[in-house]
């Protein structure tokens, strides 16, 4: 079975081109481009031409597929049309064994061809691809008719066709094929999920058996050098009610008074050493909040805080109930004048 992905071997620049498509590096829509003894080829035009396969290591050749067979097969497929650009040189052949249809990689993406990246690596014409089954009648009148996708929310055909999906699980969505290509290049296989319910297994089952590519690395995301610096150099500040550090509330030196120390539970908040009245060599301390979790005391439990408006007119109130009422008087008497 072909192996993709491996990166034992050698990348090129954009300089040198496929022997098989002659198109330059393009890894979002080839795969990476890999080199050897002056031989370039893309990733996925090796898997997937009809008489290679991987009879070498990973690091022997081009990623396992020896040097002397990527030639045998550049001669076999030289021979050959692309069914669609007609130019030769068309290496990958439908899966079904009638057809005879040949085709570039791009050239089949370009018109619908399917490709299938597990397994054998197979690929088919638009004619004979895998697709998904049709809802049952009954099914087709209970959902909603909901004509958007639900990734890019523009509008599409809600039927069976190579530029739709439905979702296999939840509310049986719809979406673009091409959405969910893009979704499946960034997530990778350890985040690619359904975006409505969450589901993993029954969506990457059905995603890879209709031929999405689901690259097996960490999310694009993940890998952006320096991504969460921030996170781990947090930008502290003594949150001391009184600060007395002369050089301000973001000095932090090193083993002195005016040292920074992390609430060692949480780690958001600092106090100075000195602000903090801490002990130089137990420099123990943790915030207002951590504090009364620690003490058994939660979030919940808390009287909230009423506005100031509110606690000075309520403060009245209770001072003005609290006092002592004025002693009754007896009235004077009143004289009436005759």
């Amino acid at each position: 079975m072909p192996k993709a992905g491996s990166s034992t071997s050698k990348l090129l620049s954009s300089e040198l081109l496929c022997v098989f498509c002659n198109e330059y590096e393009d890894e979002k829509r080839y795969g990476k481009l890999i080199s050897n003894d002056g031989i370039a080829a893309h990733n996925f035009c090796l898997l997937f031409s009809s008489g290679l396969a991987q009879k070498g290591e990973d690091n022997e050749g081009l990623d396992g597929f020896l040097i002397e067979d990527i030639l045998k097969e550049c001669k076999r497929c030289n021979k050959l049309k692309c069914s669609f650009c007609k130019v030769k040189g068309g290496s990958i052949g439908c899966g079904n064994s009638w057809c005879k249809k040949s085709y570039h990689y791009g050239c089949g993406k370009d018109n619908g061809a399917m490709f299938t990246y597990h397994g054998n690596y197979s690929s088919y014409c638009k004619k004979h691809s895998l697709v998904q089954e049709e809802l049952p009648a009954e099914e087709r009148k209970t959902l909603k008719p909901v004509d958007t996708c639900y990734i890019c929310y523009e509008n599409l055909n809600t039927t069976i066709s190579p530029t739709t999906i439905l979702a296999p699980c939840c509310t049986r969505a719809w979406y673009h094929r091409q959405c969910i290509e893009d979704m499946a290049y960034s997530a990778g296989l350890h985040y690619f999920k359904c975006p409505l319910c969450n589901n993993v297994d029954e969506w990457q089952a059905e995603m890879l058996r209709i031929g999405i590519y689901i690259p097996d690395r960490d999310a694009s995301w993940e890998l952006v050098p320096g991504a969460y610096n921030s996170l781990l150099q947090p930008n502290l500040e003594c949150v001391a009610d009184v600060c007395i550090c002369p050089q301000g509330r973001s000095e932090d030196e090193t083993d002195g008074e005016w040292e920074l120390i992390m609430c060692e539970t949480c780690g958001c908040q600092a106090v100075h050493t000195q602000c903090g009245k801490l002990k130089k060599k137990d420099k123990e301390w943790l915030c207002s909040m951590c504090r009364g979790t620690a003490s058994g005391s939660s979030k919940e439990n808390e009287v909230p805080h009423e506005p100031e408006t509110l606690r000075s007119e309520n403060k009245r109130q209770s001072s003005s109930s609290n006092s002592v009422p004025p002693k009754k008087t007896r009235p004077s008497k009143r004289y009436r004048i005759v």
